[in-house]
């Protein structure tokens, strides 16, 4: 049974696993020397290559492996001192602005960093939008959002049902489709639990930033940059890509603590990571985290 508990809190540290993947356009070169340039890049995962003669328009992939996902280490969140942090100085056990079950904004700890590579560069996709909120995120990490005509309606219909909120992929998003941020008010922990307001993204665009952070809270929906953001990759299917994945995860290592030393399943979860990365294992949990309450953001 504790190796089962074991087991099951290995599998569920899998299921974040996500292929990110950093492409751009290269036309000032031939098919040939584009694709030198592109296999001498940096790339942690497997590259792609491909190159249409007639046109010149040249395509490399970074299919990075694994855990290289999420946000820059220049994202911030909010902490329950009402105070903006870097991503880089985030710490395990710090608690963030979340989204609760309910839909209400709450401060949650973060239990777990399943990526944290401060030197990493990569390539990540900016949304901006009509709040002033912009997140950046890697191609393979889903954000909440409604497309379409009526994607306004939809999404004040259903802001206090999180479990239910439609999983995008930032490259997917087009002007005018709408996402949940945090509103004015909510910072300093005042003024009544609330849900987020929802704002119309007003553009798209794929940047280069350094550090990869991939921090996760007893929620599964964490605020970053004002943006409501899942902590799931593609790896996950998007119909069983809710929050409560994240949840489970929690339990699901508490089970193991509770059944194991803890060095066995810090060790776990290292061995997840090294294998997701190829190397050295860079995640980490905290058994105390996981224990700490959800605060209300009133």
């Amino acid at each position: 049974m504790r190796h089962g508990r074991a087991a099951l809190a290995v599998l569920a540290l899998a299921c974040l696993l996500g292929n990110a993947a950093a492409s751009r356009t290269l036309q000032q070169y031939d098919c040939t020397t584009a694709k030198q340039q592109c296999e001498s890049d940096s790339c942690k995962g497997k590259i792609s290559f491909d190159c249409d003669p007639a046109t010149g328009k040249t395509t490399c992939q970074c299919d990075s492996a694994g855990l290289v996902s999420c946000f820059p280490g220049s994202a911030t969140v909010r902490t329950a001192g009402g105070q903006a942090k870097p991503m880089s100085e985030l710490q395990l056990g710090e608690q963030v602005l979340s989204v609760g079950p309910d839909g209400a904004l709450q401060y949650s700890p973060v239990f777990m960093w399943s990526s944290r590579r401060p030197d990493e560069t990569t390539g990540f996709v900016r949304v901006r939008t009509d709040a002033g909120h912009n997140i950046t995120v890697t191609p393979g990490h889903y954000l909440f959002a409604w497309r379409g005509a009526a994607a306004q309606r939809a999404a004040q219909a259903a802001l206090g049902n999180p479990a239910g909120w439609p999983l995008v992929l930032p490259s997917q998003l087009a002007v005018g489709d709408v996402v949940p941020v945090a509103g004015a008010g909510v910072p300093g922990g005042r003024g009544g639990a609330a849900l987020p307001v929802l704002a119309r993204v007003t553009g798209v665009e794929r940047v280069q930033e350094t550090g990869v952070y991939m921090p996760h809270t007893l929620t599964g929906a964490i605020v970053v940059d004002g943006v409501v953001a899942s902590e799931l990759t593609s790896l996950v299917p998007p119909q069983l890509a809710g929050p409560w994945v994240s949840r489970g995860l929690a339990a699901a290592l508490r089970l193991a603590f509770a059944a194991l030393p803890a060095g066995s399943v810090e060790g776990a979860v290292r061995a997840v990571s090294a294998w997701a990365h190829g190397g050295s294992g860079d995640a980490v949990v905290s058994a105390p985290a996981l224990l700490a309450p959800a605060t209300s953001a009133a």
